[in-house]
C-alpha cells in the first residue's frame, strides 16, 4: 500500500473513530473554562473559515491568541495559505492590521524524498489567487495576496513591518528559505507560528533546528497539536 492511500485511509478512520490510527486521544480534552473557545468572535471566525482551511480548532485557537499577543504595530503574513482560511482567521483576530497572504497556488515547488515524505506533489493545488483575492475584498480588509513560491515571489514587494508569521510551508526548502528571508524583516515582539512541527514533517523540524542554531535570538517551542512557536529575544528585554 502506497503512502498516499495509507494517509487517505487514516483520515477516514479518524473521521469514524475520532483519532488517526496509531495516534490516539487517550483522554478527552477538558474545554471547561477555556476562554478563547467561549469568545463569540473566535467562534464566528471558526465557522466562517471551516470550509477554507485544514486547521482544527486547537490550532486555530493558538493562532488567534498568539497573533493578538504580537506587536500590534506590525503586519501579519501567512506563507502557505491554500484557500485563504488561515489568513482570514488571523485577519479576523486583528481586523485593523494588514495581512499578507502568500501561496504558490500551484502546490509544491520541490519535495525532498527523505525530509518531505509526509507530502506529495499533487497536494494543495485546488485553489486560486483570484478566489483568495475575492475572499479578502468581500470582507473589506487591508490585505495583499502574493502569488508564487516564497520568498522569491516577494522580490520587490514592500512587506512593511512584520510582527506575526504563520508559516505553513510544510516542507524543508520552503520553511528554511522563509525563515532566513524573514529574520531581518521582523520588528520587536514578533512571533512565528509554524504548522506541522513535530508532526512527521521531518523537513520542518530540521529547518527550525538549523535556523535557531544559526540565529540565537530565536527560540523554538512545540505547541499542541503539531505547531511550533518561535519567540524572539526582544520579548525579554536586554
Amino acid at each position: 500500500m502506497d503512502d498516499k492511500l495509507k494517509r487517505r485511509l487514516g483520515y477516514v478512520r479518524q473521521k469514524l473513530f475520532g483519532s488517526y490510527p496509531g495516534y490516539p486521544i487517550l483522554k478527552p480534552t477538558d474545554t471547561c473554562g477555556v476562554e478563547v473557545l467561549g469568545e463569540k468572535a473566535f467562534q464566528d471566525s471558526c465557522r466562517e473559515v471551516a470550509p477554507l482551511t485544514l486547521l482544527d480548532t486547537p490550532r486555530l485557537a493558538n493562532l488567534w491568541q498568539l497573533c493578538r499577543m504580537s506587536n500590534p504595530g506590525g503586519n501579519i503574513i501567512e506563507i502557505g495559505s491554500f484557500k485563504g482560511g488561515g489568513a482570514l482567521h488571523l485577519s479576523n483576530s486583528c481586523p485593523e492590521r494588514t495581512v499578507i497572504v502568500c501561496d504558490s497556488f500551484e502546490g509544491f515547488q520541490q519535495l525532498d524524498p527523505n525530509l518531505d515524505k509526509n507530502f506529495d506533489a499533487e497536494m494543495f493545488k485546488n485553489t486560486s489567487q483570484g478566489r483568495v483575492e475575492a475572499l479578502f475584498r468581500s470582507r473589506g480588509r487591508n490585505h495583499r495576496v502574493v502569488a508564487g513560491f516564497f520568498p522569491q515571489s516577494c522580490a520587490g514587494v514592500e512587506l512593511g513591518p512584520i510582527s506575526f508569521v504563520h508559516l505553513d510551508a510544510d516542507i524543508y526548502k520552503s520553511t528554511i528559505e522563509s525563515l532566513e528571508y524573514l529574520n531581518d524583516r521582523m520588528i520587536d515582539r514578533s512571533l512565528i507560528v509554524l504548522d506541522d512541527y513535530f508532526r512527521r514533517a521531518t523537513g520542518v523540524n530540521q529547518a527550525v533546528s538549523e535556523f535557531t542554531t544559526r540565529h540565537k535570538s530565536w527560540a523554538a517551542f512545540p505547541l499542541f497539536p503539531g505547531q511550533g512557536l518561535l519567540i524572539h529575544r526582544s520579548w525579554f528585554g536586554e
